[in-house]
């Protein structure tokens, strides 16, 4: 969630909380009931034009309002519940024929021919990364890379090879559990990731992002249950050897908290300061095109993350630039993540695919594995680097299977550790993207295992 730069007073917050549970998008109930009536009556009169303008306005009412429901269940919002509904609930409509078909086309026509996923990834990818404090890639980056790093690995090997003994497959187990499980959630890491699987493997990215969604939703549940074991065996500063537990403090030893704290992202920007670093997040996504062009052994995304990554550790813009991408990120992450939900539902998930998915004992046996692999693994290779144990598992190997966003918070949440959260940020923005540069690397090798 974006943290307000401004000061209110405590009666404005008291009367903004009040009013948010009667409001929709920033809309009260009756107004936007108005406009999603508009919106169904032009789709079921043959009104609707299959163009840009109709999919941010299908895509954004419903998923506003899908989230807004799930943000009123108590206790399970905590817990994922509007993301994890917005991904669910269009597909299940559609496949119950309860969506109607005019809006279906106008949602897929939108999110893969027009190219809103390309739109919200390159957002995504450049305001993450420029946005990131220079001095928490430089100064602290090389102590947090080697849990996470040799996390990644071990897990993509290991799973590799219970999934080869399971029958599943050596490559499948990679590609299809361990990768997705780990790649950053759904907006920033599978979607992406099956764009990468269609272009390198062939076929279609939709199914691939079928065959890979049960395991980020299943993976995210289980971490959060994860999490709720670590708040309870440390409770009451609880220690089963030196070092178990930093009661919320990751490093033993030098660095702090403050150090390696993210910079709290603007609500908003001026409209010029949000048209700079669209087009500063385009031209990057741009740049990227051009190098897999010529480069054709990463995928575009790919590319674009490294130069993310160097103009920022060289400090290559200025910052005001920097912080323009970064609004332009905040801005999109804020208004559009349940927008692009609703849209990878309807385009991309196929629900039969699901299920038949979720019903193979092998695929659940992975993904239970992968998260319990990775959450002892980074404890364990955090604390060889002076990390506690139990933090390091949570802001790495939980930070890593979680779905991001909602699923940050609802994994801290029940760990009792929110002061984690930065932590958990660069688990899921510098390590997801990781996790996209080596399969982008290993997706040509393991195709000929």
């Amino acid at each position: 969630m974006s943290t307000s730069q401004t000061t209110s007073s405590p009666a404005v917050d008291q009367e903004e909380q009040v009013e948010s549970g009667s409001r929709i998008l920033g809309l009260k109930i009756p107004w936007f009931l108005l406009l999603l009536a508009i919106t169904v009556t032009a789709a079921m009169t043959g009104a609707m034009p299959n163009e840009i303008i109709s999919g941010f306005t299908v895509t954004i009412l419903l998923g506003g309002l899908i989230y807004w429901a799930g943000d009123r269940v108590p206790v399970l919002r905590d817990y994922g519940l509007p993301t994890v509904l917005c991904i669910l609930l269009p597909a299940t409509l559609l496949f119950l024929g309860w969506f109607p078909q005019s809006l279906a086309e106008v949602i897929t026509t939108f999110t893969d021919e027009v190219g809103f996923l390309d739109f919200y990834v390159a957002s995504l990818i450049a305001g993450s990364i420029l946005g990131m404090p220079r001095q928490l890639l430089i100064k602290a980056g090389m102590r947090y890379a080697v849990p996470l790093t040799g996390m990644v690995l071990l897990v993509f090997l290991l799973i590799g090879g219970l999934a080869a003994l399971m029958g599943f497959g050596f490559r499948d187990g990679i590609l299809f559990v361990a990768g997705p499980i780990l790649g950053g959630g759904i907006g920033a890491g599978a979607v992406p990731m099956s764009e990468m699987y269609a272009a390198q493997l062939g076929g279609s990215s939709s199914d691939f992002l079928a065959q890979i969604v049960p395991a980020i939703v299943v993976a995210n549940t289980l971490a959060i249950f994860a999490a709720g074991i670590y708040n309870g065996i440390s409770r009451n500063g609880r220690q089963l050897f030196v070092g178990f537990n930093g009661q919320g403090n990751l490093v033993r030893a030098t660095g702090t908290a403050e150090e390696l704290g993210l910079r709290p992202r603007s609500q908003a920007g001026p409209f010029k300061t949000l048209a700079t670093g669209l087009v500063i997040a385009g031209a990057l996504f741009l740049a990227g095109n051009i190098i897999a062009t010529y480069v054709p052994g990463l995928h575009a995304y790919a590319w674009t993350i490294l130069l993310a990554s160097l103009i920022k550790i060289f400090g290559l813009l200025p910052a005001f630039l920097e912080d323009a991408v970064s609004s332009w990120y905040s801005f999109v992450a804020e208004t559009l993540t349940a927008a692009l939900l609703v849209g990878v539902s309807i385009s991309f998930l196929d629900l039969s695919q699901l299920l038949s998915l979720l019903t193979s004992p092998a695929y659940l046996t992975l993904t239970l594995a992968t998260v319990l692999l990775a959450a002892v693994i980074s404890g364990l290779i955090g604390y060889w680097v002076k990390m506690y144990f139990v933090e390091s598992s949570i802001a790495i190997g939980l930070g890593m299977t979680d779905m991001g966003g909602t699923g940050d918070v609802a994994v801290l949440s029940a760990a009792n550790r929110l002061e984690l959260m930065p932590f958990l940020q660069l688990s899921s923005r510098l390590g997801g993207a990781f996790v996209l540069l080596l399969l982008s690397v290993l997706i040509p090798l393991l195709d000929r295992i």
